[in-house]
């Protein structure tokens, strides 16, 4: 072959390859720029609906503290449905007096709430005592409780903790709960109530079930009268039931609400434990966030 022409052709050769390697570079870099595009359009949509599911939050703060009854909130769980910004929002209150508190509720209002969840009366009084002895200080357990040293003979890593719950969520450590058990406890305890009894005119269904006078027919006819335009009556002021009378200080008492947003098929929830204070300069504190 000429020499000439054979150099022509590896020339040719070469600017092909080079012509190769220079699509594939562009490739890439079209590649990482879409993707890099999509990676910010993703994290400024995440960031849209985290600030839409914090404003939600506090508008129903807003609506909670408001002087007006009429532009009050429930506080008994009820779902408020609007539209803002493009997306689609569900928010609801739940006053925590309404649901029963882990550390101050006694072993009746317990044993009741664990029966309504379904176990029975042996099953419901064993795991009571386990509940007792886990809130509080001391080796001594009761008949069918359990302290350190019956966790570690089961095989636990932990033993009880000796002390008041630091969050609904430890109730899930106490020996013999079960995921299942606690998922259908959870909507009715608290920590943040400090009583040893429920608010029945906010209390959510779950915890009605608990009380000893309670079925669920009567619950069912409570609940019904709650949101048939009941009204609750207060030194004298009178404020439809489910809503807390403005004569009445909130000062101290904690509220659950949650949030959810719908954007553009995305779904966003959030929740949010508050305390309300009497201090202008900082109105409430957030004591979980979820």
């Amino acid at each position: 072959m000429d020499p000439a022409r054979k150099r022509r052709g590896f020339a040719l050769l070469s600017v092909l390859w080079g012509l190769s390697i220079l699509s594939i570079i562009a490739a890439s870099l079209l590649t990482s720029t879409d993707l890099s595009y999509r990676m910010e359009r993703n994290a400024l949509r995440r960031t849209e609906r985290e600030m839409l599911v914090e404003a939600a939050i506090n508008r129903a703060i807003l609506a909670l503290v408001d002087r007006r009854t009429e532009k009050r909130w429930r506080v008994d769980g009820a779902i408020y449905d609007f539209a803002f910004a493009g997306a689609e929002i569900r928010v609801s209150i739940q006053d925590e007096l309404g649901k029963i508190d882990l550390n101050a509720s006694d072993g009746s209002l317990l044993q009741g709430l664990l029966r309504s969840a379904g176990l029975g009366a042996d099953d419901a009084a064993s795991l009571v005592d386990k509940v007792l002895d886990w809130r509080e200080a001391g080796d001594a357990h009761r008949l069918n409780g359990a302290k350190e040293a019956a966790y570690r003979a089961a095989g636990y890593v932990y033993g009880p903790r000796n002390g008041p719950f630091q969050s609904i969520d430890e109730l899930a450590m106490v020996m013999g709960m079960t995921p299942a058990l606690f998922a259908r406890l959870a909507p009715a305890i608290t920590i943040y109530s400090g009583r040893p009894v429920i608010d029945p005119q906010t209390a959510p269904r779950e915890a009605l079930l608990a009380l000893p006078t309670m079925d669920e027919t009567s619950v069912d006819a409570l609940l019904a009268a709650r949101y048939d335009g009941g009204t609750l009556t207060s030194g004298g002021q009178t404020a439809p039931a489910g809503i807390i009378d403005p004569a009445i200080s909130l000062a101290g008492r904690a509220f659950t609400i949650r949030a959810e947003i719908d954007m553009g098929g995305v779904r966003q929830r959030r929740e949010a434990v508050i305390r309300l204070t009497d201090n202008a300069a900082q109105p409430y504190w957030v004591l979980a966030w979820r």
